[in-house]
């Protein structure tokens, strides 16, 4: 009769007769390992709220720096506003008047933007500022007052104006003076009404005479040089509405209800153009009052600053769990085909380093690009583990596979943080080729018969 070999994969299993792990021991030790694996998700909840708590700190740090500087801006305008009062007789038959609004939007509107950025510090923050200098070229129609069903006596021509909205008045760096038919006219700050926007300058209209002003349309241009922070918005008031854009910025984000025609992006910065349509919103060139709301329609840009740690170390702390988890595994794993037991306490020491690279990942990404940080906190980990790791089996074999694992685990959620688009598939596909590595590594042992001879 021939004498039985084991395969290759139970050796170790079948060199012990009674061996030292058996189907209770397994079920004990996976019991323990599940126990441990809910009890790190709570420093794992602790470092979220860490990094919660150092962005708000960031975003303390950008309102402060804003409310020094100047916030973020949208440009409405300039629109021409003429108001006039509609009679009506009350209960008691005595004659009363309403002041209404008129406001008339501009046929052609075209803004010419350069953004001139700028990073400040508050502490460890950056927080991005910008400069800018801004052409505006409007031309309005005749204004046909049978069009608009009003008497022409009922109109305050003396208190026409122009009306420009911005954001934030803080942000003005130069008088505010316009060109209206080749005359020059000042603007002050405040607005007519809050109909339209709630901030803003006026430049009150001195019309000699009503009919030489009715008689043709009008021809606006206006210089801006406006400070502002993070983003810059234009509301399309125009009946077309050009916007051409630029900046030596590398990382913009085209935002609002329109995005551009076309669009370079380089590494000199971007340089982009809008064209919007009346059409293309909703709501006319003439209206009364606070009849519609038009800043819902603003477009424009937001100088996003380049991904920054806190948003990427949030992410990797969503691969916590995984990295621990297959950690555990492969110790549990090692148990079985090494016969050797390890103590829950070793588990607890190696848990709790794997979830303080996620601290020094936090900490040392404030201070220094987020890759070189990365790189940093996976040396001390991985170096750390391994060294214990090393003492703990007296042997050059196990060290060098798990140390070899956590990199190849760190190297991988890595690259998935990188590719915010493809982070999914490519993640997946990992998973795949884990789970796979994973079977095929225990097809061999037998779970039913651990520690048993075999015949």
């Amino acid at each position: 009769m021939e004498n039985y070999q084991p395969n290759q994969g139970q050796e170790s299993i079948a060199k012990n007769e009674e061996g030292v792990f058996n189907k209770y021991h397994v079920v004990v030790k996976s019991f323990i390992i599940f126990i441990l694996l809910l009890i790190f998700i709570i420093p794992q909840v602790f470092t979220s709220e860490l990094i919660r708590e150092r962005e708000n700190n960031q975003e303390a740090a950008f309102i402060d720096i804003s409310e020094k500087w100047s916030g973020r801006q949208t440009i409405t305008g300039p629109i021409m506003a003429i108001p006039y009062l509609e009679y009506y007789r009350d209960t008691n038959r005595v004659l009363r008047y309403t002041k209404h609004h008129l406001y008339f939007l501009p046929e052609k509107l075209d803004y010419k933007s350069e953004i001139l950025p700028e990073k400040r510090h508050r502490n460890i923050y950056e927080v991005v500022v910008y400069n800018s200098k801004i052409k505006v070229n409007a031309n309005f129609e005749r204004i046909d007052l049978k069009k608009l069903n009003i008497p022409k006596e009922n109109i305050l021509w003396n208190e026409a104006s122009v009306i420009l909205g911005l954001t934030d008045m803080r942000g003005i760096k130069e008088k505010l003076e316009m060109s209206l038919d080749n005359k020059t006219y000042q603007f002050n700050p405040g607005v007519v009404s809050r109909d339209i926007f709630e901030s803003g300058a006026i430049a009150p209209l001195f019309i000699d005479s009503v009919d030489v002003f009715l008689s043709s349309g009008h021809s606006l241009k206006l210089d801006i040089d406006l400070k502002g922070s993070e983003k810059m918005f234009f509301v399309p008031v125009g009946k077309t509405t050009t916007v051409n854009m630029k900046s030596v910025w590398q990382t913009p984000a085209f935002n609002g209800q329109f995005l551009p025609e076309n669009s370079v992006v380089d590494a000199s910065g971007f340089n982009a153009n809008w064209k919007v349509l009346h059409l293309n919103r909703n709501y006319p060139q003439v209206f009364t009052d606070s009849n519609y709301s038009i800043n819902y329609s603003a477009f424009g840009v937001d100088l996003i600053m380049p991904i920054d740690g806190y948003q990427k170390t949030s992410r990797s702390v969503k691969y916590a769990m995984l990295i621990i988890l297959l950690t555990f595994l492969v110790f549990f794993l090692v148990e079985i085909t090494q016969q050797k037991k390890i103590h829950p306490f070793n588990y607890i020491i190696v848990g709790f380093a794997l979830c303080l690279f996620y601290t020094l990942l936090l900490s040392f990404s404030e201070y220094m690009v987020f890759s070189l940080a990365y790189l940093i906190a996976t040396i001390m980990t991985v170096g750390s583990i391994s060294y214990f790791i090393y003492y703990l089996f007296k042997g050059t074999k196990v060290f060098s596979a798990i140390g070899g694992m956590l990199l190849l685990l760190y190297g991988f959620m890595f690259v998935i943080i990188q590719l915010e688009n493809y982070a999914l598939l490519i993640g997946s596909l990992g998973l795949f080729v884990v789970m796979f590595a994973i079977m095929n590594y225990t097809r061999n042992i037998d779970w039913y018969n651990l520690g048993k001879k075999k015949e």
